[in-house]
């Protein structure tokens, strides 16, 4: 008997969540689609090495970083929710776009805890700044809560763990910088 090996790629895998989120869709008809928008702050630090490989990094000011931008919200059964951003970052003086996929779980009347994954790009010219970029694309992970003010409104705040190695800064001479992000802002939801 002869055996096949099947091997499956990224499109097979990139099927199988796409099943996955059509699945859970359908499944959770009855429930809203909630959208809106979304804006805070950030507070960086930027883990990286000097020449030496020894730490090194940068660690923002505390009112010099923003984000803003749109949020899609699925709610998929009672007390669990689907979430996704589309957001442009402001951190240091390198732009990121951002795009977190977070299950949210209602855990306490209005208290909700949001984790998941983010995917980031930065869009900035590297002519115009003292920047190498070593990756554009990066990935994070994120953990946060969630109060609930009222029906439009909510107050966030999460942490965000950078995993990619992505720039280095010429100017400040340092290297392999990962962005970890502490965040607090504001939802509101237009329907």
């Amino acid at each position: 008997m002869k055996y096949i090996k099947f091997h499956k790629g990224i499109e097979g895998k990139s099927l199988n969540v796409l099943f996955l989120f059509l699945t859970i869709f359908a499944y959770s008809q009855k429930y809203p689609l909630k959208y809106g928008i979304k804006t805070g702050w950030n507070y960086s630090n930027v883990n990286a090495v000097d020449e030496k490989g020894e730490p090194s990094g940068y660690v923002s000011d505390i009112i010099d970083e923003a984000y803003a931008g749109f949020v899609l919200e699925k709610q998929v059964c009672v007390k669990s929710y689907i979430q996704t951003n589309l957001l442009i970052s402001f951190t240091d003086r390198v732009t990121f776009l951002e795009l977190p996929i977070y299950y949210k779980y209602n855990f306490y009347k209005r208290w909700s805890l949001i984790a998941g994954p983010k995917l980031n790009y930065i869009p900035d010219s590297e002519e115009s700044q003292p920047y190498y970029f070593r990756r554009r694309f990066g990935i994070s992970g994120d953990i946060g809560l969630n109060y609930e003010i009222s029906k439009h409104f909510v107050i966030e705040g999460s942490f965000s763990k950078g995993v990619t190695r992505q720039y280095d800064d010429l100017v400040l001479t340092y290297y392999d910088a990962r962005r970890d992000v502490y965040r607090i802002g504001l939802t509101y939801f237009i329907n």
